[in-house]
């Protein structure tokens, strides 16, 4: 899988931007790394510094409400 993506390039599984749009692009957890679900392992995702940057402003907001959404019937 990785081999396919490389030959098509990578691109950020969030924002499709590709690496050559973008400063970085950081890739998933490596195989057998702790912590990752078995049946994620040989699968990968992709993020880039911008969606990282985006993440972490929207984390760190103060207007984050820690209670659970409220869905209406």
């Amino acid at each position: 899988m990785i081999a396919k993506m490389k030959a098509r390039g990578f691109r950020c599984s969030f924002c499709g931007k590709s690496k050559g749009e973008v400063a970085a692009i950081v890739a998933g957890a490596p195989q057998g790394a702790p912590g990752v679900p078995q049946g994620m392992i040989g699968k990968s995702a992709f993020i880039c510094s911008e969606c990282v940057q985006h993440y972490y402003q929207v984390m760190s907001t103060s207007e984050i409400s820690t209670s659970p959404a409220v869905v209406p019937k």
